[in-house]
């Protein structure tokens, strides 16, 4: 069985990869530092007063989430970049507009993982903050870094969208679509193709890529905001 080939990143990709890999480890780094420091039982609850009602036992792996959260954003969103940038037979041209399109959006995702990891990176020193001064809240820059933090994907993604540009609409197949506008032809290594009048981005669903992506798109808005809450409501 032969491997796929994957499309080369870009610049930007790899070096937000590598910065990536660095916040983690620096945040691993400075919550083990610490962790001697920290209270033995770890406020968890707060009044509305902001003073601790409800306390757990300190422990490596509840000291160490945000490096968790991190490694799971990381696996996450490389995954995805992964697909995006595979291609499993055909010519690699870097020049062809589905590459540039994968390539785009490859960088995209790498961007707003590494947005969300330096988030989880600063919320390590608020909780670190947090256990030693037992007192509610992660302070105001917390919450500006969260709205940033929205904010740039909104604009990366705002971005991703630019860099993708209008494709080209092709001569129809009928045998290739699928009710009208699902586009299926395993034949084709493209992962995306112009829709049926050229006027957007569509996925080939002939390759099994697509449906992973879908997936992985309804696990990270589904099932993310829900394993959320069960922690947070615990």
């Amino acid at each position: 069985m032969r491997l796929p080939r994957l499309v080369e990143p870009s610049p930007i990709t790899r070096v937000v990869a590598i910065l990536a890999l660095g916040a983690i480890g620096a945040t691993a780094a400075f919550l083990l530092a610490r962790y001697s420091s920290l209270p033995g039982i770890l406020p968890v609850h707060f009044t509305r007063r902001g003073y601790p009602d409800g306390w757990q036992y300190r422990t490596h792996v509840r000291v160490l989430m945000p490096v968790f959260v991190q490694i799971a954003l990381l696996v996450t969103f490389g995954s995805t970049a992964l697909l995006l940038l595979s291609r499993p037979h055909g010519r690699l041209e870097p020049d062809a507009p589905d590459v540039r399109a994968a390539t785009a959006a490859a960088e995209a995702v790498a961007l707003i993982a590494f947005v969300w990891i330096g988030f989880q990176a600063y919320a390590a020193l608020a909780l670190v903050a947090m256990w030693q001064q037992q007192r509610a809240g992660l302070g105001p820059v917390y919450s500006a870094l969260e709205i940033t933090g929205i904010v740039a994907t909104v604009i990366i993604f705002a971005r991703a969208n630019a860099g993708l540009g209008r494709p080209a609409a092709r001569p129809f197949v009928p045998e290739h679509w699928r009710f009208g506008q699902l586009y299926k032809n395993p034949a084709d290594p493209a992962l995306f193709v112009p829709t049926r009048d050229g006027s957007r981005w569509t996925l080939n669903f002939g390759r099994p890529v697509a449906a992973a992506l879908m997936a992985v798109l309804l696990a990270i808005g589904i099932a993310g905001p829900a394993l959320i809450l069960r922690f947070l409501l615990r």
